[in-house]
C-alpha cells in the first residue's frame, strides 16, 4: 500500500486539469503541470537542470583565458558521455 492505506493502484481525476493521478505500487504519477503555491514545478525543475548540468559558454573569457576553453570542452566531452550513458539506462529499463 502506498501511503501507509492506499490500495496498490489508485486513480483519481482531476476536475478542470484534464489530468489524473495514479498511483501503483511505489509510484506516484500525474498526467498534468503541477503547481505548489503558484509554482510550476517542473519548469522550476528544467531551470535547475540547466543551470546544473551545463555550464554557459563565455567567449570573451575563453579568449582571455585560452585554458578555459580547454576546460570547457573537456566538459562537455564529460556530460556527453553522461548523456549517452543515461539514455543507455533508458533503454534497458
Amino acid at each position: 500500500m502506498l501511503f501507509g492505506g492506499m490500495p496498490s493502484l489508485m486513480t483519481t481525476m482531476i476536475d478542470n486539469t484534464k489530468g489524473h493521478i495514479t498511483s501503483k505500487d511505489n509510484m506516484l504519477s500525474i498526467s498534468t503541470n503541477l503547481e505548489v503555491k503558484g509554482r510550476n514545478i517542473l519548469q522550476e525543475l528544467d531551470e535547475i537542470k540547466h543551470h546544473m548540468l551545463l555550464l554557459p559558454r563565455d567567449q570573451e573569457l575563453e579568449e582571455k583565458y585560452p585554458e578555459l576553453k580547454e576546460a570547457y570542452d573537456a566538459y562537455l566531452e564529460l556530460y556527453r558521455g553522461v548523456q549517452i550513458a543515461r539514455k543507455m539506462m533508458e533503454v534497458n529499463e
